[in-house]
């Protein structure tokens, strides 16, 4: 189903074994339902409608929330690592790939291929740094996550599988440390604490007492975590 203002058609309803049902505004302003198996069309519908309200403030808070734009990847162009923004430079008759220094470097001979090196270059400092920080915060916790994935996702920061894995998208390492530790925290506090009740938050506030701050700033600049 397609979403239009004024119609409130779900762009996609996903059935699953759950008793309730949830409405989410994706990054790109999309209305996903989920919803219990034997929920029928008109249900889901009425609720929708009963949430008109909301739907379309979160369509339009999204709609209107910080982005970098359209990527042209040329000199000059500026690129989110760990929470700072980082000038590209381009050097000139050079055949080398991306590195960091005061600025972000490529070379000249390899531009064309910025986006897909430089989305390997993020997932390599991803791999690199989340598991580093899952660990040290896990030690303190005593929470201990059997694997630790980097992921692709689009519709997710991260996960926690009934397994016990910790998956992490790797766009992540472009926010600031005190926003990707806020993820950590969530997921290792769903090894234990599966769902999002009272209780998960009140687990998640003792670890980290300023969450609330670093979900929000996550929730309105996820559009400038993005190449």
């Amino acid at each position: 189903m397609n979403y239009a203002m004024g119609d409130l058609r779900p762009n996609r309803i996903i059935r699953s074994r759950r008793r309730t049902i949830s409405l989410e505004i994706t990054p790109d302003a999309a209305l996903i339902v989920r919803a219990p198996i034997r929920a029928s069309d008109a249900w889901i519908m009425k609720v929708v409608e009963e949430k008109r309200g909301w739907i379309e403030k979160k369509i339009i808070e999204t709609k209107n929330r910080p982005s970098l734009g359209e990527r042209h990847f040329v000199r000059g162009e500026e690129f989110l690592f760990l929470g700072k923004l980082y000038v590209l430079e381009v050097l000139s008759g050079s055949n080398t790939g991306i590195s960091l220094g005061d600025r972000l470097y490529i070379g000249e001979e390899r531009l064309p291929e910025c986006r897909r090196l430089l989305k390997e270059w993020y997932a390599e400092k991803a791999a690199e740094i989340l598991p580093a920080r899952v660990a040290g915060i896990a030690a303190i916790l005593d929470y201990v996550p059997k694997k630790i994935r980097i992921s692709d996702t689009r519709r997710r920061w991260a996960s926690c599988s009934t397994s016990g894995t910790l998956s992490f998208c790797w766009r992540l390492i472009l926010a600031p440390p005190e926003v990707i530790d806020y993820v950590v925290i969530h997921e290792l506090v769903h090894l234990r604490q599966p769902d999002h009740s009272d209780r998960f938050w009140a687990k998640v506030e003792k670890v980290m007492p300023d969450y609330l701050r670093h979900r929000h700033w996550l929730r309105e600049n996820e559009g400038m975590l993005a190449i």
